[in-house]
């Protein structure tokens, strides 16, 4: 199920699963990092999407260095943009949104750890390297979404797994 493409994780039972969301929500399910009832799931989801709808539109943006059809000027010009103010905006729009969710100043949604978590956390704290300063930068009024990341980051099986992960571009 992983039309030759990568990602891809290999579950316990010998069954491939490709698509980086069909891989998320899985490890959430597995993990329970879903919620309680359908309804969780469903607003879990919902902030997770808000935060692939931010690095959608970061890609679309085009400053990458994938980017083919820009000079680096463009590119520059177009980065500074989005660190400056679309991100910031974007990053507000969650914050705001997680008031009517939240309920612990430290989580998305309930009063444990969720996908939410996880996914607020890989948009502020795991991105690029070469974004990282930037992105705390543009997130730097948004107590809630930090806070979260923070939380995440100091959880001793995610500091395991980012000193034993394999070295990768992505």
């Amino acid at each position: 199920m992983n039309l030759n493409r990568a990602p891809v994780l290999i579950t316990p039972d010998g069954q491939t699963i490709g698509q980086s969301a069909a891989i998320e929500r899985y490890l959430a399910r597995r993990f329970k990092l879903f919620g309680e009832t359908p309804e969780d799931e469903a607003i879990i989801d919902c902030i997770a999407e808000h935060c692939r709808d931010v690095k959608d539109a970061a890609r679309q943006k085009g400053f990458s260095k994938f980017t083919k059809n820009k000079t680096d000027d463009e590119k520059a010009r177009d980065r500074a943009e989005w660190f400056e103010k679309d991100l910031p905006v974007m990053l507000g729009k969650i914050e705001e949104a997680m008031k009517e969710t939240s309920v612990k100043p430290t989580y998305a949604f309930g009063t444990s750890a969720t996908y939410a978590d996880v996914a607020i956390w890989a948009l502020l704290r795991d991105c690029f390297a070469a974004d990282l300063e930037d992105t705390i930068k543009a997130a730097e009024k948004c107590d809630a979404l930090n806070a979260i990341a923070d939380q995440i980051a100091s959880n001793p099986g995610v500091s395991k797994w980012l000193s034993e992960r394999p070295e990768s571009m992505f």
